[in-house]
């Protein structure tokens, strides 16, 4: 079916002929679609977004309402013929109630100027307020009305359910992984049957974003994006509080090394964090709504492949002693102390947020600090937990390498670690691409993994290698244990107790049947609630939930 051939489809038995319809037809006479299926081509919905779920009533007419914009419509007595390619809606008469009256008092509106001009705006409008009368509702119709016309929240509410969503890609940091997760998690809106707009910032200045100015959307989204900072010349306020539609910026790190970005934002920007210590902070800490909201994994078809590597870690090095003591001189002399504390005591409680840690340093003090103290004394510290965390990195390796267990590492920036020296060391020196990582965990019977310092969360390096049938080998937190069973579909370490690391490996590898079955059961619970379509669901959700509530507001 070429794109000349799409049109829509309205079976209905009773027709003897069939019947092209203008779109002021259907406009005109919703009961032209009454117990009646409608074949819809699959791929109209490339330009026209999936229901509007916003609305009370009359989803289907609504949405055939904006197909008709687009497409050409035929009322017919016979199906399509190849339904594989059609999505099939039905329709069937709704009584008179306030929620169908809600929904055609914005169908209407937003076909006014249409309306007008063929001179049937008048007739609706009278229409409606009969209706109305009919089920003493005339008096809240009128005001519902009222809204609806003049364009109010409540119209720019329902209005924008229909509208696409919009997603900043472009960023190279770390391989691109940040436009992997922009276009996964883009993919799987499209899936759902929503429009998705792309903004690529690697192929166009953030300057013509401009362009966006006026236009609605259901959300626009970024990935650590510094869009959302963008501000206007002459003192004209953020350019994203000129463009409709609620904001949501994905992090993967903590709030507080994006201060910059946080401390005066647009109106209805949401963060969307990987760790639930992070929401609670940002919540606290900046003019924002932040929702812990984990990200997805990626599911591959791939052909069975030997699993020629026993333990492989796919990541990155750097010597984090030099950079330290870079930044410890940076402190003045009460900073060092209290920086000298905070490490040591995430470094001995290596379970403990950040955060937390920095409250039990002050308290080893006696120091009281008030929240924006505190914020901003942890903002200088902000890369302190990063150093540490690849100080645990080369510990939790170091612990296997000397146990006698090779363990095959991946990337270029292991040409300086002293741990090559190890011949258990098994240096691949190349940085690979998101699908070359896949590959490489296609063909891994134990993919490891540590974190950043996520103290209460889960990473898509975790996600992403379950997805390939490798067992996975990770930290022990609150949100692993809630969601996976540890020697079921998960191995779980401690960092504080590293040394019982090698023998849970050797006893992993002893078992090849016991092994495949925790990456066989890791495999099903990822593909089951953690793919990136698992959480294009829970966004849905969570947006519709938010745009609700302001809604109501």
């Amino acid at each position: 079916m070429t794109e000349h051939d799409l049109h829509i489809t309205i079976c209905n038995p009773t027709y003897n002929e069939s019947v092209s319809l203008q779109f002021l037809d259907i406009l005109l006479d919703e009961t032209l679609l009454y117990d009646s299926t409608i074949y819809v081509p699959t791929a109209c919905f490339e330009t026209v977004s999936t229901r509007n779920h916003r609305l009370p009533c009359k989803q289907v007419y609504e949405l055939l309402l904006r197909l008709a914009t687009e497409y050409p419509v035929i009322l017919t007595a016979d199906a399509p013929a190849d339904l594989e390619q059609y999505s099939v809606l039905s329709s069937s008469p709704e009584p008179v109630t306030f929620d169908s009256l809600k929904a055609d008092c914005y169908i209407v509106s937003r076909y006014k100027q249409l309306l007008q001009q063929q001179d049937y705006f008048d007739a609706a409008v009278s229409s409606l307020l009969e209706l109305a009368q009919s089920i003493q509702k005339q008096e809240e119709l009128v005001s519902y009305l009222s809204d609806m016309l003049s364009e109010a929240p409540a119209y720019q509410y329902l209005y924008a359910g229909s509208q696409p969503f919009l997603i900043y890609t472009g960023d190279s940091v770390c391989y691109q992984i940040l436009t992997v997760f922009a276009r996964q998690f883009g993919a799987a809106l499209h899936r759902l049957g929503y429009l998705v707009e792309y903004f690529d910032l690697s192929s166009e200045d953030f300057t013509e974003s401009y362009r966006l100015i006026g236009r609605h959307y259901q959300a626009i989204i970024g990935v650590q994006s510094y869009m959302f900072s963008v501000k206007l010349n002459h003192g004209m306020g953020f350019l994203h509080d000129k463009i409709g539609g609620s904001k949501y910026n994905f992090l993967f790190d903590h709030p507080s090394r994006f201060e910059n970005h946080l401390k005066d934002v647009p109106s209805q920007l949401t963060l969307l964090t990987v760790d639930r210590n992070y929401a609670a902070y940002a919540r606290k800490t900046y003019p924002v709504d932040a929702i812990f909201f984990p990200p997805g994994g990626i599911r591959t078809s791939f052909e069975p492949q030997e699993r020629i590597y026993d333990v492989t870690f796919i990541g990155s090095y750097f010597d984090n002693f030099s950079f330290v003591l870079e930044l410890f001189s940076e402190f003045d002399r009460k900073e060092r102390f209290l920086a000298n504390r905070f490490w040591l005591i995430m470094k001995k409680n290596p379970s403990l947020p950040a955060e937390h840690a920095l409250s039990l340093a002050l308290d080893h003090y006696h120091m009281q600090l008030s929240w924006n103290e505190f914020a901003e004394l942890f903002h200088k510290f902000r890369d302190l937990p990063v150093y540490l965390s690849t100080y645990y990195r080369m510990k939790v390796l170091k612990t296997l390498l000397d146990a006698g267990i090779p363990v095959h590492v991946f990337g270029t920036s292991w040409s300086t670690c002293p741990l090559r020296e190890n011949p258990n060391f098994l240096w691949h020196n190349k940085d690979l691409s998101t699908s070359e990582c896949l590959s490489i965990w296609q063909q891994s019977k134990i993919a490891l993994n540590t974190m950043t310092w996520h103290k209460d969360a889960i990473t898509e390096r975790i996600l992403n290698a379950m997805l390939q049938k490798a067992a996975v080998l990770t930290e022990r937190n609150p949100y692993m244990e809630e969601h996976f069973s540890d020697g079921k579909d998960v191995l779980l370490y401690d960092l504080d107790q590293l040394s019982a690391l090698p023998e849970l490996v050797r006893s992993a590898l002893s078992d090849p049947a016991q092994l495949s079955r925790i990456a066989q059961n890791g495999y099903q619970n990822a593909l089951t609630d953690h793919t990136w379509d698992s959480r294009a669901k829970e966004f849905i959700h969570i947006l519709e939930k938010s745009s609700a509530q302001k809604n109501e507001g």
